[in-house]
């Protein structure tokens, strides 16, 4: 346990419960003990409605709805973790006939056991991006996105077409120099990209709000504490 003891003081107190309701299987789990820290800083509880548009970010990135809480039910009640199989997708195939999601149980568990469930699906499904996309979502980006249209007060519609717009020019991978656009961390031509990006991601979403605006937004959220 003393792995998910560092966790707990790591980050922040609100994200302790969530730990706590992790499956005693899914504690041995590489892939949990990697990205679920990643993802309880950039998107730590109590933010659920941040948690919410980043799946709708992933989502895009996927090109097909998620859903985090039901993955990350199955996998939080399963008797085996991802690593044992060669393929998450062969993982899912295990969970969907041996653990089919079942929504009466899930709406009985405590709100701690329900945010667990969707950060461990956000875990499940970043490493499904991995495999099927070839390559890695950061939780950086992810929270950059989130937290600007969070505070652009975006609907979940409005993120994932805009996600959609800023892919369609950047790809996968260019979505991750978004943390290091808002950081300043980036060169004239990777920031050319990005703004073209973002230029597109507006116009896809309809959204009154100018560049400026989205990218003082997404400063903000990556801001250090």
């Amino acid at each position: 346990m003393g792995f998910w003891s560092s966790l707990c003081s790591a980050v922040s107190k609100a994200f302790s419960p969530v730990v706590n309701a992790v499956s005693s299987v899914l504690q041995n789990s590489p892939m949990l003990q990697k990205l679920l820290p990643i993802i309880g800083i950039a998107i730590p509880p109590p933010l659920d409605a941040i948690a919410v548009i980043a799946v709708e970010v992933i989502s895009a990135c996927m090109g097909k709805p998620e859903n985090p809480e039901e993955l990350g039910w199955q996998m939080n009640e399963a008797d085996k973790k991802p690593e044992d199989f060669d393929s998450f997708d062969e993982y899912k195939a295990y969970l969907d006939e041996k653990y089919p999601f079942d929504k009466s149980a899930f709406d009985a568990q405590t709100d701690e056991q329900k945010s667990a469930c969707r950060y461990i699906g956000m875990c499940g499904t970043m490493q499904e991006l991995k495999e099927s996309k070839g390559f890695e979502l950061t939780p950086a980006s992810l929270g950059a996105l989130a937290g600007a249209a969070s505070t652009l007060g975006w609907s979940n519609d409005t993120t994932k077409s805009f996600a959609n717009g800023m892919l369609s020019i950047l790809g996968g991978p260019g979505f991750n120099m978004l943390a290091d656009y808002a950081k300043g961390n980036l060169g004239s031509e990777d920031m050319g990209k990005v703004e073209e990006g973002i230029d597109n991601g507006l116009s896809e979403a309809g959204a009154s709000d100018s560049r400026e605006g989205f990218v003082n937004a997404t400063e903000s959220s990556v801001q250090e504490p």
